[in-house]
């Protein structure tokens, strides 16, 4: 398996196990978009939530990107991170080296300042 297929493997595997953690209290669920052709990859939110700072019952529609990674010219690049341990070190323990993962939802300018790649 060449490199790009290995970063697209890890990047769908981490991504999939994403999705199977429940959203406590509401019924978000989240999907994954795969476009292997353009190398896009997402985990979306979607669903209702409870609002509990209003006086009566209400929910609010979520429909958001929760996690959306590319592949651009070799590298992987992380252009959304909502999750807590970050997908960065969930790919560096997978094996992809720092040097590979771009820090894209940063700066340039703050990129220099990381352990991953600035571009």
């Amino acid at each position: 398996m060449d490199q790009l297929e290995h970063y697209r493997h890890l990047i769908q595997t981490i991504l999939t196990e994403h999705t199977r953690v429940p959203f406590k209290g509401s019924d978000v669920q989240f999907e994954t978009v795969f476009d292997t052709k353009q190398d896009r990859y997402l985990v979306m939110m979607l669903g209702r939530e409870p609002v509990y700072d209003r006086p009566y019952a209400a929910t609010r529609r979520v429909h958001s990107c929760l996690i959306h990674v590319n592949l651009i010219d070799g590298k992987v690049w992380i252009q959304r991170d909502g999750t807590e341990e970050g997908i960065a070190s969930e790919l560096v323990k997978a094996g992809i080296p720092k040097d590979q993962i771009v820090l894209g939802f940063r700066s340039q300018e703050l990129r220099k300042d990381t352990e991953f790649a600035v571009q």
